[in-house]
């Protein structure tokens, strides 16, 4: 089953993180790595169009999302939309999706202002 996830449930209204368990720490840390490595990647593209970028090779082991888990695969991402990133696992069947990450603390786009 894919973990889908928005990053707004992890924030307060001015989009710091809220007080989490343990568990939601490990599984934020986890997402936020991934919105950091593929937000970067999007920002030193030059072409267009910034979205189905090649799979990014985020520096992540499955088995950080949880501890229980004993997968040792890589994790790979990249944004398919405007608005989503999709991940996945490359060894096991583990994946998801981020959504409402941009504009977060760990979007590192390099934003203009027109």
């Amino acid at each position: 089953m894919a973990l889908k996830a928005d990053l707004r449930h992890f924030l307060d209204e001015e989009g710091k993180l809220l007080a989490l368990t343990e568990q939601a720490k490990t599984v934020f840390k986890f997402l936020s790595k991934i919105v950091s490595s593929v937000s970067e990647r999007i920002s030193k593209r030059i072409e267009q169009p910034i979205v189905d970028i090649d799979l990014v090779a985020v520096n992540l082991k499955c088995n950080t999302r949880a501890e229980q888990i004993n997968c040792e695969g890589d994790i790979e991402a990249k944004c398919i939309n405007l608005s989503l990133i999709e991940w996945h696992c490359d060894s096991c069947e583990a994946a998801g999706t981020i959504s409402h990450w941009q504009g977060s603390l760990w979007d590192k786009q390099q934003h203009t202002i027109h």
